[in-house]
This record gives structure tokens, sequence and C-alpha cells, in this order.
């Protein structure tokens, strides 16, 4: 993954309130009404706040009838921690002991 590409998913990680949708949802998969409850902010912000997340592919969406239901895109998170943390030599040395 080139370094433009992962600058754009931590962007996406770098917003208090994707970061706690994350959260929510490593628990299980929900509806945008379900995250809608657990904040102050609007169905649309939530919505716009859902679309960076999965245009990021941090979370996946699957319809079921009218609603959207949400989940974290484990391998993608996974993707984005693994990618960065071990390009960083003390990281990949740690992990080989």
């Amino acid at each position: 993954m080139d370094s433009e590409k992962l600058a754009d998913k931590f962007k996406a990680l770098s917003d208090s309130t994707r970061m706690r949708i994350l959260q929510m949802l490593d628990k299980r998969s929900r509806s945008v009404n379900e995250i809608v409850d657990f904040f102050t902010l609007t169905q649309p912000t939530i919505s716009r706040h859902l679309k960076v997340l999965r245009d990021a592919g941090l979370v996946n969406v699957e319809r079921h009838g009218q609603k959207m239901i949400y989940s974290l895109n484990v391998n993608g998170l996974k993707e984005v921690a693994s990618t960065y943390f071990h390009s960083f030599r003390c990281i990949a040395r740690t992990k080989s002991k």
C-alpha cells in the first residue's frame, strides 16, 4: 500500500466520531439509526462519517430490506495497522522476537 492510500485511511481514522463508530462496530454490526442513537448528531452527518469509513475500506455495508447494516472491516483495519506500524524497524524487530 503506497503512502498516499495509507494517509487517506489515517485521515478517516483521525476523527473522534469515526473512531467511536469503529469501536461500536467492533462489538456488533449496526444500522445507521442504531449508530445515530449514540450521538447528538443528525442521521445525514453520521451517514457522511460512514461513507468516509466505507471509502477507506474500514467498514462494510450490507442492505437488509430498507436498512443499511454496517460492520467493521476487520481485514481492512488490520491491513492499515500492520502496513504502517510494521514499516518501522523498531516494531518489525520486536515482532520477530
